[in-house]
């Protein structure tokens, strides 16, 4: 499994060729933190009803890590250990707490943390 950054979703939902290749070839080991479906449904595209509902059906193919306690609890310590927002922490406790690799394109918010293991997708 590999947890993707809300970057990664981005770019496949802004059609940039590498991302839509990346998901091609690893659609069956993706996995996302629920806090991204939070950041990709507050864009202004999901004001149309049918944005959002095509976003949440293209979500759904995925495996979507929900934010327990547990979760919140490492996050917590990343967030303060690290410096990070609470939304990346979120998403690398996410990759953490499932021990997957965590892609991304902001590398750098993410290399010093301890136990996480990050690259670029392309």
């Amino acid at each position: 499994m590999i947890v993707l950054d809300t970057d990664i979703f981005i770019d496949f939902l802004r059609g940039v060729d590498t991302a839509i290749n990346f998901f091609k070839e690893n659609n069956d080991k993706i996995a996302f933190s629920a806090i991204t479906e939070s950041e990709l449904l507050s864009g202004e595209v999901c004001n149309n009803k049918n944005e959002r509902s095509n976003l949440i059906h293209f979500l759904a193919q995925f495996n979507k890590i929900e934010v327990d306690n547990p979760l919140a609890q490492i996050a917590g310590d990343v967030r303060r250990e690290f410096g990070l927002e609470v939304p990346d922490a979120i998403i690398a406790a996410s990759a953490m707490i499932i021990d997957a690799q965590l892609v991304t394109r902001n590398t750098k918010h993410f290399e010093n943390i301890k136990g996480l293991e990050v690259r670029k997708p392309y």
